[in-house]
């Protein structure tokens, strides 16, 4: 949850950035801004749905491979 949250913090900072660089009428006729501001969101919630699908399994692997996994904060719930 927090990579999502994190992606949506990113992506209003860059929103208000674009917005005092380019102005409303740069933002009204810049699809790019649009584009960066939805992938960031976008990314962290990508990232948010690997961690919930790989996680699991992976630590399933090494913990039966008695290997230590203390780095994967998924491993430990």
């Amino acid at each position: 949850m927090v990579k999502i949250i994190v992606g949506y913090v990113l992506a209003t900072f860059y929103g208000m950035g674009a917005f005092l660089v380019l102005g409303y009428e740069g933002l009204l006729n810049t699809p790019q801004v649009d584009v960066i501001f939805w992938g960031l969101i976008a990314s962290g919630f990508t990232v948010h749905i690997i961690e919930l699908v790989l996680c699991k399994p992976v630590c399933r692997i090494l913990n039966n491979n008695h290997l230590s996994v203390r780095w994967m904060s998924c491993c430990h719930s």
